[in-house]
């Protein structure tokens, strides 16, 4: 990963109103740049968007007012436009966008943010990119950027040099991939992520009242498994050692809960499975 000092500002309008384009924004107008617009299809989440990056604390470094809108016609102008948005609206949003720049001498650089969409969707603007930040994100949860890696695509020299800028401003490292890495990336992500969040929700279930007990052993398990070279290496519990009486134990337990015992009983033999490979 890369962590390069260059230095510069753009105007940018952000297409989208969902936790991405809320905190993505608030980085951007945060660290100088000037955000021109929030354009959205709920003109009222646009609005309170546009309200909070107004506020001084967001607006030390630019002077640039924000306007929400739902006209992709007033985003046209900007140098560059993000679109924050769900990765199956990237395609029909752009081609939106593209009807309101088509006939501009200067068109806008446009830039997707998906890990799982391909940089093709956006081929009909001359400058166009993928900005992906590898990161859950939430508007109910502050981030600090300079720990979320970026992954960059680019279709030229010039637009890899902005994308570069954007992530040096608000202190990320980057590495630039291709739409395919890029996706198999993703596809890692809802493991680590979705699916690790989906386990904990069981879990919760299971423990409550006690469930805040759990968080000092799932950190330690992220941060064991990524020390070493493979996290089956560090692989414990009943299932690796081999533990019948356990595990029996456990599904008892579960004969009321038909959801967990599916999930243990197949992460359990997966786990037996790989051992013995």
């Amino acid at each position: 990963m890369e962590r390069q000092k260059i230095g510069h500002h753009y105007r940018i309008s952000v297409i989208g109103n969902g936790n991405l384009a809320y905190r993505l924004s608030i980085a951007l107008k945060t660290n100088g740049h000037n955000l021109e617009y929030i354009c959205g299809r709920d003109l009222e989440k646009a609005s309170k968007l546009a309200y909070i990056l107004n506020k001084p604390e967001y607006s030390t470094l630019s002077t640039t007012k924000t306007v929400a809108t739902i006209n992709k016609e007033d985003v046209a102008d900007s140098e560059i436009v993000v679109l924050a948005v769900p990765d199956n609206s990237i395609e029909h949003i752009a081609k939106e966008l593209y009807n309101c720049t088509s006939d501009k001498v200067n068109n806008p650089v446009v830039l997707h943010c998906s890990g799982a969409a391909s940089i093709q969707l956006l081929e009909p603007f001359p400058q166009h990119g993928v900005l992906y930040p590898l990161m859950t994100l939430s508007v109910t949860k502050p981030v600090d950027f300079s720990i979320i890696p970026f992954f960059l695509e680019s279709n030229s020299q010039y637009v890899a040099d902005i994308l570069t800028n954007i992530c040096y401003s608000v202190n990320s490292e980057y590495k630039f991939a291709s739409s395919e890495e890029r996706a198999k990336l993703h596809l890692a992500a809802v493991y680590v992520s979705n699916f690790v969040n989906y386990l904990t929700g069981l879990s919760y279930e299971l423990s409550a009242p006690n469930h805040m007990f759990l968080m000092p052993l799932a950190i330690e398990t992220i941060r064991k498994a990524f020390l070493y070279g493979h996290p089956s290496l560090v692989q414990t519990g009943p299932a690796v050692r081999g533990d019948s009486a356990t595990i029996g134990k456990h599904l008892a337990l579960l004969a009321g809960h038909p959801e967990h015992r599916e999930v243990y009983e197949m992460l359990t033999k997966m786990i037996i499975t790989k051992k013995n490979i």
